[in-house]
């Protein structure tokens, strides 16, 4: 589709006075709100320091203080998780946090297929009766990690069964607050918590960090003090889940996959060492592309295909043999739910073409597998720039999940359609819900009244390009700042340029099935080689002597001990 090219607006006068620093590289910081010495010193340096104090979230310390009561009284704790990379990275810190601090830590993960998403009144049933079995006097605690937020009714459950419940989550509020022991979520209205947006994995490190801050590390059960600063082991998990998560790389969560990322170059943990084998990863290019597209693909694959206790298990998983035979399921796993990503995709565009107009696209299919439809859903979002919910029907009743663009809250589209709705929940970004299928034709007219009601318009994709370069900014100084940018994510994308009348050079295709564009051009009086994915559909007609204007990343191309720059180029135009 073809994109519309926005320069981000830029007033020179706003610059900061602080010539140690290139003016490029001044005017992308002020671009992203950081303008201050101190704060571009945070920025170019993550300090894990300052991190927020986890106190800060008003019911931690009764949340901390039951905990210890817990562990001191030999009661069990079953962690509840969802089934998705933020959720089991979030179920594995704190159940290896629990254990070291000698807790006896249980979990439960919900079947996809046969249970659904977020807390449910017959797991909670089982987890009481497994608690009142094992020791009839002992309460038991069940903590949720990334949900419960909503389960105002499984909470007063879990309370009739004498099971206290701590909740630990960060999706949106879209009810009234459950009755609980404790509540730790950014986005709890009656929290004021400094920042917002935590991932399920970064909540539950918040709470292993207060629990190893508290004056009780040495526990009677351990036989050994689990000594202050073991938790930062638990980082490149912590990492893992924030990256897969797609929230913003912004303050806390810098600083957790800054470090997380160094903490993963020499992992204790055999699970991650034999995923990162499998799938074959570079043991010196470890970056947010590591987690996010190589190792969550694979921990989200063992729950969208089969049951995400295999990932689970994988990553608190203490035998090197056992973490290889789980790593090479999940690389299967995955390889099978990229097939049925690919096939399901096709299916749902095929529907979406004919409602094309519209300013939401809704697919639906029978039997369409449910651990997919959000990835669908994803894919069809991004090629038609609109929200696009997917949907999966078994047996009358429709499961599915939506992913938006900027701009469109989906979880306030789904609050004004609620009342076609069974469950929903999520983020503003990204959604699941469930709904009888008679009520789908209902449901999406809804959701199009929502979008009428925000003025939401229809337009091709916008790409945002920071800043248009000058000749004078392609230098190695740049690019060594550009790269102390990263962890590139979502709310922290690489810097893009644009840069105009750049003459090629040659050009050819290359990949296997000529896909790519690999190109040589001119730019002033630099002879730059250049990369353009997905985009050899310009074959043979970028010729010598052609100029073009192209949206780029700078990037460094290492190879055979040689190091070169080069540009990642997104989106090409022919200058004319």
């Amino acid at each position: 589709m073809k994109k519309q090219w926005k320069v981000k607006n830029f007033d020179a006068k706003i610059l900061p006075n602080l010539p140690q620093y290139p003016n490029l590289i001044l005017k992308l910081l002020s671009l992203r709100g950081i303008a201050s010495e101190e704060g571009i010193g945070d920025f170019l340096d993550p300090d894990f320091n300052k991190l927020h104090d986890p106190f800060l979230f008003k019911q931690m310390q009764t949340a901390v203080t039951r905990i210890w009561k817990a562990i001191e009284y030999e009661e069990k704790i079953t962690i509840f998780a969802d089934y998705d990379a933020d959720a089991i990275t979030a179920c594995a810190v704190l159940y290896l946090a629990l254990r070291k601090l000698g807790a006896k830590a249980d979990y439960y993960i919900p079947d996809r297929f046969t249970e659904g998403y977020g807390l449910n009144q017959e797991a909670i049933k089982s987890i009481a009766e497994k608690t009142r079995n094992e020791d009839a006097e002992k309460r038991g605690l069940i903590i949720t990690v990334d949900c419960g937020m909503n389960a105002v009714d499984e909470a007063e459950l879990a309370a009739a069964c004498g099971v206290d419940l701590i909740i630990t989550d960060h999706h949106e509020l879209t009810g009234k607050l459950p009755r609980v022991l404790a509540i730790i979520n950014p986005k709890n209205p009656n929290d004021e918590y400094p920042f917002l947006y935590l991932t399920g994995v970064g909540v539950a490190f918040k709470l292993v960090q207060a629990l190893f801050t508290a004056p009780r590390l040495a526990s009677a059960r351990s036989g050994q003090p689990a000594a202050a600063g073991w938790e930062k082991w638990l980082l490149d998990l912590v990492a893992l889940g924030t990256v897969a998560d797609c929230q913003s790389l912004t303050s806390e969560n810098r600083i957790l996959v800054s470090f997380g990322l160094k903490v993963l170059a020499k992992t204790k943990w055999p699970g991650l060492k034999a995923l990162l084998a499998t799938a074959q990863v570079r043991s010196d290019k470890y970056d947010a592309f590591t987690l996010g597209f190589i190792l969550a693909p694979r921990i989200n694959a063992a729950g969208r295909i089969k049951h995400a206790d295999i990932a689970f298990k994988l990553l608190i998983s203490g035998s090197p043999d056992e973490a290889e035979g789980l790593a090479g399921q999940l690389n299967d796993l995955n390889k099978h739910r990229q097939m049925l990503t690919e096939q399901i995709t096709s299916e749902a565009r095929s529907q979406i073409e004919l409602i094309s107009d519209k300013k939401v696209l809704l697919a639906v299919g029978q039997d369409w597998p449910k651990g997919v439809v959000g990835l669908v859903a994803g894919r069809l979002a991004e090629e038609y720039n609109r929200p696009v919910v997917a949907l999966s029907t078994v047996d009358g009743v429709a499961t599915g999940s939506g992913r938006s663009v900027i701009d469109f809250d989906l979880v306030a589209a789904l609050n004004f359609s609620k009342d076609f709705l069974q469950k929903y929940g999520g983020h503003t970004q990204a959604a699941g819900f469930t709904l009888a299928h008679d009520n789908i034709p209902g449901f999406h007219q809804k959701l199009l009244e929502y979008a009428d009601l925000k003025e939401m318009p229809i337009s091709d994709p916008v790409l945002e390009i920071d800043a248009e370069a000058e000749v004078s900014d392609i230098t190695w100084d740049n690019l060594n700042y550009l790269e102390r940018f990263g962890p590139f994510g979502f709310g922290n994308s690489k810097p893009k340029f644009v840069g105009r009348g750049m003459e090629v050079l040659d050009s050819r295709l290359v990949g296997a099935t000529g896909q790519h564009l690999k190109l040589r051009v001119r730019f002033g009086v630099h002879m730059l080689e250049a990369i353009a994915f997905g985009q050899g559909f310009f074959g043979g007609s970028l010729v010598p002597g052609k100029k073009i204007d192209v949206v780029f990343e700078l990037a460094a191309n290492e190879w055979n001990g040689n190091k070169q720059m080069q540009l990642k180029i997104l989106d090409i135009k022919l200058n004319e």
